[in-house]
């Protein structure tokens, strides 16, 4: 008789973290399982708060069927749960192929709660598989209602999102519309048959709002100087940063300033990517908070945001980027923002998808790294970083497709500059760095320095996990005591934590 005779793993799964009690629950009745046949389980792998449509996000699962691919494994059998929990799957054969894979290692799958016995039989097989594409169907069918659902709460006048926005905030109310109070930044509702709507914020706030539009619609200024102009009167944006072309922009197109609440601007269906939506397919409330523009007003402005975009040929968009390189030699999303002649960034996307395809147009691939000082300090700093480590003992080298360090074959570095931020509303204490979250590096080393110099200030040594989702990171008064015990006056500490030998100072 094998050793593994006799033992067991677990597997359970719960498919948000709002399913409290599930992974008890599974555990509970896959122990009284076990102890009616004799199995003592020795093992168990679990997936908390995971969709069970797909196994990228399952760590769980994939540690379990890589340990049974192994060989190695001290069990012969695999409880779980129901069919379900297995995996919903939007194609059966999935679900049935990983159980395949334990099968062929010689481990078998047991389901607790089913009312079938997992033994190959015709009639296992049939049932199986028709649980299986119910397990699937369900999903599809949750999603639906799901869907139908929300869609009903935002046509009875009700808000679906958390952010207010600039000149809004959100006030929470029962099914007949009774308000019960504000919901500050953060704050959730917790009874199930309340809900949200939006109501007009603080008055110098709606004051603003009203004065956006009429400097675009009547005013004919563009979303760039309209942000510049706030900048310059300290009036902070929704989220407490600057005003920037998108942040105007995103004021003057959304339909929740004429009071409608608006739904599925985006979707993702299951595992499927996230999708814009054509208008034609939101889903709207029509009136259902209190306007701070009129719907005439409103449709002024985006007659006129199309029109920016609408009233330049292709011709003439190349031509500006193709007179901005002569005249300077270079090209950059803040040059091309900050000319006179030139349309808005978002005016280039719009025609070429992007301002790189633009770029493409007319022929121009490079960069001139004298336009560019902060590449010069990034390479600069890659240099010094791979050549301290070496200097302690360590290996250190740059990845060529990422620009990011490899020290000691165990972890990643990458490396930002940031420069004091002249339009600041602050004044010059705020530091923003831009960052990629394509290729996640272990550590994150940014330079701080002054504008107006060309010395490096000092340097924050960053975990990545400790950065905030997004593109950027900005280093100001209101979090500088959060990041100050990642601050560093040279990157000396750092070569010393990376090093793998004692080296005298040199003299």
């Amino acid at each position: 008789m094998p050793l593994t005779e006799g033992k067991a793993a677990q597997y359970v799964r719960m498919s948000t973290d709002m399913q409290k009690y599930s992974i008890e629950n599974q555990a509970s009745a896959i122990a009284i399982y076990a102890a009616k046949r004799g199995l003592t389980i020795v093992r168990s792998y679990e997936d908390a708060g995971k969709s069970g449509l797909k196994i990228g996000n399952r760590a769980g699962l994939k540690r379990l069927l890589e340990d049974v691919k192994s060989g190695n494994t001290d069990f012969a059998t695999v409880l779980v749960y129901d069919v379900s929990r297995w995996g919903r799957f939007q194609n059966s054969d999935e679900s049935a192929y990983y159980e395949f894979l334990c099968q062929e290692a010689g481990v078998r799958i047991e389901y607790c709660a089913e009312q079938f016995r997992n033994d190959g039989s015709l009639t296992s097989t049939v049932i199986k598989n028709i649980k299986r594409a119910m397990a699937g169907e369900f999903s599809r069918e949750l999603s639906v209602k799901v869907f139908a659902g929300q869609s009903r709460i935002v046509t009875k006048g009700f808000r679906m999102g958390s952010t207010p926005g600039f000149g809004l905030r959100r006030v929470l109310v029962d099914e007949n519309k009774v308000r019960k109070g504000e919901l500050k930044f953060g704050e959730r509702k917790s009874i199930q048959g309340d809900h949200t709507i939006l109501v007009l914020g603080d008055s110098e706030e709606v004051r603003i709002v009203r004065w956006v539009y009429d400097q675009f619609v009547d005013q004919d200024q563009s979303l760039n100087q309209i942000a510049r102009m706030l900048n310059r009167a300290g009036i902070r944006s929704a989220s407490g940063h600057p005003w920037y072309w998108a942040s105007v922009r995103q004021l003057l197109s959304n339909e929740k300033y004429m009071g409608n609440s608006v739904y599925n601007r985006t979707s993702k269906k299951l595992d499927s990517k996230y999708r814009r939506n054509p208008s034609n397919e939101w889903v709207r409330g029509i009136g259902a908070f209190e306007a701070i523009v009129s719907p005439a007003r409103f449709r002024d402005a985006q007659w006129k945001l199309g029109e920016n975009v609408r009233r330049y040929s292709d011709s003439f968009l190349l031509d500006v980027l193709s007179s901005m390189w002569c005249r300077d030699g270079y090209l950059n999303i803040d040059a091309i923002e900050a000319s006179s002649i030139a349309p808005s960034t978002n005016c280039y996307k719009a025609h070429f998808g992007s301002i790189s395809q633009a770029y493409r147009k007319i022929g121009y691939v490079g960069r001139r790294k004298n336009r560019y000082p902060n590449i010069m300090v990034r390479n600069e700093m890659r240099r010094r970083i791979v050549d301290g480590v070496l200097e302690r003992g360590g290996s250190a080298r740059i990845i060529p497709s990422s620009r990011q360090i490899r020290i000691n074959e165990e972890l990643t570095a990458a490396v930002g500059v940031g420069r004091a931020k002249s339009s600041s509303p602050i004044g010059s204490n705020e530091w923003q760095f831009g960052y990629r979250s394509q290729r996640k590096p272990d550590f994150l080393i940014l330079a701080r320095m002054d504008r107006a110099a060309d010395k490096v200030r000092d340097y924050f040594v960053l975990p990545y996990i400790y950065l905030p989702h997004g593109a950027w990171l900005t280093i100001s008064g209101k979090n500088y005591k959060r990041l100050e015990a990642f601050r560093i006056e040279t990157l000396q500490p750092f070569f010393e934590f990376c090093g793998r030998a004692q080296v005298e100072a040199a003299p």
